[in-house]
């Protein structure tokens, strides 16, 4: 069995410091299938368990950099490491003598304590004010209050004395393991944090894989506290936003924070892989087949048998796609509109937040395809409504923009990773019938109408993350911003096109430019 065990603070939760709805519903698919999934942070459980509560954690998580093991299910400690006591003197003299006003965590009589002086500096109130409400916070009138108690950690925030000082301290030696960064969220702020030498996120890794009956780690990360347990672990994993020094000994990269690239690796890591025979990403259309579909949704829209009220682009498309396969196909509590040898189909023009429960619910069960009709070439018909006379044809239009369809798809967003599922664009030839009263009326809005596909141009599927690379504009530079990729794309005229985009990893965001985002193409 493998340990899935992440980072939260920059790797599974995004820069508000939160966990996307979407995060939860892939870690609980995944749970609920048997994966081993936990988390080791440097925030402790009083904080990270309200975060994760959407999460149906199993097994311990790991907190406080490795100090303390915790059930998730009770808060109850499984296990506590605390600084031993000549080690704490030695501190204790340091900060006193260097004016330091550091956090300290202890415990008091077995009672949970965040202990901090009056007299702290503008980080560490700043830090506080975060917390207001926290029962565990207890403020200091003096050292010796302050360090009352068994105590299992030390945070200085932005600290008085140099960190190389700090270092000749609170080290291996004088019995303390110690890891300074920059907060995730706060610039400049630095977090210089110390507990026992006997612990880290490395000892306790092993420690809970042995308790989860695990045979395998592989671990998540961002930041300069996550090597030891990188250190440990059989395969590693940095965030696309993780600290060079990371990158560089992981055994790869994933997508960023923002865009779930922990659970997307663990779902593809664990998914039931269906088979399915791959399209290529631009298949030539069989148009004899689709006429013949065509002709049978006619046939059927005409004697209302089986057609359960389709409008004819649907029902053409639905007769296409489910030759040698079956239609209307009930799985769980939902219909298919068709399934066979090569998975499911669903044809879904608007309206796809709705596909969101059957996806979750076939994905489980199959490969899923969903065809999108797109109205790729156009012909206007207006028709007199009173005698059915032709008015007026308008020349064909020619459509390139894609918006609807970027629109669609960042409804279902957080399904587009998932290894079995496929999206096809089905380019179309329509005509378009507009019912008016006279020709005065011809552009007159709400009017009554009715399309009829004439033929099916196209078919492109969407396979994997790097299909989306066809809907990068010609031309566009090595560094770009939202306005100047929406100026040269010419499938998308809304920025929503980079949302997917850069949550497919085809683009990275690398910077700010006043208020815009700075994007660069990711590497292949």
């Amino acid at each position: 069995m493998i340990l899935y065990l992440t980072d939260l603070d920059g790797t599974l939760l995004n820069y508000a410091a939160k966990l996307k709805p979407r995060t939860a519903e892939i870690l609980n698919r995944q749970i609920k299938n048997g994966a081993l999934f936990s988390y080791a942070t440097a925030r402790r459980f009083q904080t990270a368990g309200p975060i994760m509560q959407e999460v149906e954690m199993n097994i311990p998580v790991i907190t406080m950099n490795g100090v303390i093991i915790v059930d998730p299910k009770t808060g109850e400690r499984i296990s506590t490491d605390y600084i031993a006591e000549n080690s704490i003197e030695a501190a204790k003299r340091f900060i006193i003598e260097n004016n330091e006003t550091p956090l300290v965590y202890s415990h008091v009589d077995g009672v949970e304590r965040v202990s901090f002086l009056n007299k702290s500096h503008k980080a560490i109130k700043a830090f506080n004010d975060t917390r207001k409400g926290d029962p565990f916070r207890h403020a200091c009138n003096s050292y010796d209050e302050l360090f009352k108690g068994e105590i299992c950690y030390i945070t200085f925030l932005n600290p008085e004395s140099e960190i190389s000082a700090i270092d000749a301290v609170l080290n291996r030696e004088n019995g303390f393991c110690a890891v300074t960064y920059l907060d995730t969220y706060t610039k400049n702020l630095r977090f210089y944090e110390a507990w026992s030498v006997n612990v880290s996120k490395a000892v306790a890794a092993l420690k809970l894989k042995e308790l989860a009956g695990a045979d395998k780690i592989i671990a998540f990360g961002d930041n300069l506290n996550d090597i030891p347990m990188f250190e440990i672990a059989d395969e590693s994993y940095a965030v696309e936003n993780a600290v060079t020094e990371l990158k560089a000994i992981a055994t790869g990269i994933i997508s960023s924070n923002e865009n779930m690239g922990v659970p997307v690796f663990i779902e593809r890591r664990t998914a039931k892989i269906w088979d399915y025979k791959l399209p290529p990403v631009n298949k030539e259309p069989d148009k004899t087949r689709f006429a013949s579909a065509l002709e049978k949704a006619e046939k059927s829209k005409i004697t209302v048998i089986g057609t359960l009220n389709e409008k004819l682009t649907h029902a053409a498309l639905k007769n296409y796609f489910s030759v040698n396969s079956d239609r209307e196909v009930k799985i769980g509590s939902y219909y298919a509109d068709a399934a066979g040898e090569n998975g499911i189909y669903e044809i879904q023009t608007a309206g796809w937040d709705k596909l969101k429960v059957k996806l979750d619910v076939f994905l489980e069960a199959s490969h899923v395809t969903v065809v999108y009709p797109f109205e790729q070439r156009v012909h206007n018909a207006y028709i007199d409504e009173n005698t059915g006379e032709l008015l007026k044809k308008s020349p064909i239009r020619n459509n390139k923009d894609m918006t609807r369809f970027f629109l669609e798809l960042y409804r279902i967003k957080g399904f587009l990773t998932h290894p079995n599922l496929t999206i096809c664009i089905a380019g179309l030839e329509i005509e378009k019938f507009f019912y008016v009263s006279d020709e005065k009326n011809l552009r007159k809005r709400n009017q009554k109408k009715h399309k009829k596909p004439l033929s099916l141009l196209s078919e492109v599927y969407l396979n994997s993350p790097e299909d989306y690379r066809m809907f990068l504009p010609d031309d566009l530079p090595e560094k770009f911003t939202r306005q100047e990729f929406i100026k040269l794309s010419k499938k998308c005229n809304d920025s929503i096109i980079l949302e997917i985009l850069e949550y497919m990893s085809v683009i990275n965001k690398i910077g700010k430019k006043g208020r815009e985002f700075i994007y660069s193409v990711s590497l292949q």
